[in-house]
């Protein structure tokens, strides 16, 4: 039901209309959220009713859809739009666009509820956007004062940066950790299998810096699709070379706590692959960690993690993919829906279709020609003003 407060309103109050505001009340908490945005601006009454907590909390628990954030492709000019925000019908609710040119260059690197990370390459200049306020935040770029000293190994075109960032349930802080790596040849720079890992908390102060932390035991690998985010910790596929390629073993995968900020032991997945053939990556789907193991181009099976203590690992969907083999393979789940169909993005193509398992079909949701990286959008859509175009 509508707040005291809005439950008091009179006739005049609520426009002119003839219903009571806890009838009108009903009515819009069915309507689907991009729709409430444009009746904001209907009547005061009705733009209050529509930006009171306690409406927004109640829509969002009856309307569930998901949506993502598509990045521009750095090499398309994309007519000034840093990023969009769209629906399973492909349907564009808002675009979010540079304020400089030096945006042209920005790629988006992952999401969190409201926040998206964008990054410039494979350097240290990142930055935070918050989707709904279109408010930035620069990542410092300096290295923390416990690692000052590593300053004369950051050479430009030897180094690059992996960052990913999540919320700590327990005290509600939101966390960065980035892991700089030596890109030379001969990693002659950084020890072998030694990285510098870092962590930073956001919080009301400007002047947030880095702390340098102890890096994990084995080497993490830096694609953006080798790292995941649940529940407050960050996984990372490990960088493991395999020489002779016959030998067949699980992949490692490590795990950072950012409650506690350490590292915790290192664990395996669930199946064995020559290195040759492993085309494997990692996502946070539904709350779950999954291992994503794309094979032979026609399939991409997802290995849920049901017990991290017992490494326990179980297969609940395979997604039949179908490329061609002459397609560079980049699949990816971004989220399973309630009738247990799987939305991906197949970045080859850079399609994005729903996958019914039921039939084994897919249902073309849009193609997106500008986009580099697509993200799960967590946060809540009535908290955006409309502005798609």
């Amino acid at each position: 039901m509508a707040s005291s407060t809005l439950r008091s309103g009179t006739e005049a109050e609520t426009g002119g209309s003839v219903l009571p505001i806890d009838a009108i009340y009903e009515i819009l908490i069915r309507l689907p959220a991009e729709e409430l945005c444009r009746l904001r601006v209907v009547c005061r009454p009705w733009r209050s009713l529509l930006s009171d907590p306690q409406f927004i909390a109640a829509h969002a628990t009856r309307h569930r859809r998901p949506l993502f954030v598509a990045g521009h492709d750095k090499s398309y000019l994309a007519d000034g739009i840093l990023c969009r925000i769209i629906d399973l019908s492909g349907r564009v609710i808002k675009y979010i666009r540079w304020t400089s040119r030096e945006d042209e260059r920005l790629m988006l690197i992952s999401t969190h509820h409201n926040l998206a990370c964008f990054a410039k390459g494979n350097s240290m200049r990142c930055q935070l956007l918050n989707l709904v306020t279109g408010e930035r935040f620069a990542l410092p770029e300096e290295l923390s004062q416990e690692h000052a000293t590593e300053t004369r190994l950051l050479e430009i075109l030897f180094y690059r940066v992996s960052i990913a960032f999540g919320q700590v349930a327990s005290t509600g802080e939101f966390k960065l950790i980035r892991v700089i790596d030596d890109n030379s040849i001969y990693h002659y720079r950084f020890p072998s299998g030694h990285q510098l890992c870092e962590v930073l908390t956001l919080g009301g102060s400007r002047d947030a810096r880095w702390r340098g932390k102890k890096a994990a035991q084995d080497r993490v690998d830096m694609r953006p699709l080798s790292r995941a985010v649940v529940d407050g910790v960050v996984y990372f596929l490990l960088d493991e070379y395999v020489s002779n390629q016959d030998v067949h073993q699980p992949q490692g995968i490590a795990s950072f706590d950012l409650l506690t900020e350490e590292w915790r032991s290192i664990r395996r997945g669930p199946i064995s692959i020559p290195a040759y053939y492993s085309n494997l990556s990692l996502a946070a789907l539904n709350g779950s960690l999954v291992l994503v193991d794309c094979t032979s181009h026609v399939s991409m099976d997802l290995w849920f993690l049901m017990d991290f203590e017992k490494g326990l690992w179980v297969k609940q969907h395979t997604v039949q993919v179908n490329l061609s083999v002459r397609d560079e393979f980049r699949a990816h789940p971004l989220v399973i829906l309630k009738n247990g169909s799987v939305v991906i993005y197949i970045g080859s193509r850079r399609l994005l279709r729903i996958y019914n398992p039921r039939n084994n079909t897919y249902t073309h949701v849009a193609e997106m020609v500008s986009s580099d990286r697509i993200g799960l959008y967590t946060g809540n859509l009535l908290s955006i003003a409309n502005d798609a175009i």
